[in-house]
């Protein structure tokens, strides 16, 4: 799937959410994460994609993709900018491999970019969501052993391994969506766009809770209404 893909999906998503503003995704191979110009945002995703070596034809499949998106809104121009960047990987065979470009199915192109849209109402929009979960990519063979970190473009950067960390710390409590769910079809689903990215820690995953004193305070509650009926008909049956 080439970027006229993610340029079109981008802009389909963004039309069904805010068809009066004017969007642009621009890939860019120079992005740094953490290293932003005033007024952008961040937001990363680590995802599963398959590769082929330019080199032997050998291919091979990874979930520790790192995609990467700075994005900037203009609300008197009621314009906004997004810049991507898909972090590569190189084959472990070869002497001296070239590193390549990921190859994204369909579905997982919509799931990267339905999680970037709700993050874009978040962050730029302030549109609140309380609840937040990744939509997860779809991995289509199972995977076995460590992560393959010498011939990976962000962990040779220094740009992988916390954030990977967090990232996938955090979809372990994700709710698990089925393999045939849509997210066009669910752009509803209220999602949390808090993605760890900053060693900092300014973003983390905040899932749903009930408040311990809000439920006793609702036991307390319900009991002193019961006391209350039981002594009206205690005095209607006495009188």
């Amino acid at each position: 799937m080439g970027r006229e893909v993610w340029k079109q999906v981008f802009q389909e998503l963004m039309q069904e959410v805010k068809p009066w503003h004017t969007w642009t995704l621009k890939l860019d191979k120079d992005l740094l994460p953490n290293i932003l110009k005033p007024g952008w945002v961040q937001y990363q995703q680590w995802t599963f994609a398959r590769f082929q070596c330019s080199s032997c034809s050998r291919s091979w499949a990874s979930a520790q993709i790192q995609v990467l998106f700075h994005m900037h809104w203009s609300k008197g121009e009621s314009k906004g900018q997004v810049k991507m960047r898909v972090f590569a990987q190189r084959c472990q065979k070869c002497y001296q491999p070239p590193f390549e470009v990921p190859q994204f199915t369909q579905e997982n192109i919509s799931r990267i970019l339905n999680n970037l849209v709700l993050r874009i109402l978040k962050k730029c929009y302030r549109e609140g969501f309380k609840l937040v979960e990744v939509i997860p990519t779809i991995k289509d063979i199972s995977l076995k052993g460590p992560h393959d970190s010498d011939n990976c473009e962000a962990c040779l950067q220094g740009f992988c391994a916390q954030g990977r960390l967090l990232w996938f710390s955090g979809l372990l409590q994700a709710t698990n969506l089925p393999t045939s769910w849509s997210p066009r079809a669910n752009t509803s689903y209220q999602v949390e766009t808090r993605i760890p990215f900053s060693p900092s820690g300014e973003d983390s995953y905040s899932y749903p809770s009930q408040n311990p004193m809000h439920r006793k305070f609702s036991i307390s509650c319900y009991c002193c209404f019961i006391f209350i009926v039981v002594v009206v008909i205690v005095i209607i049956i006495t009188v």
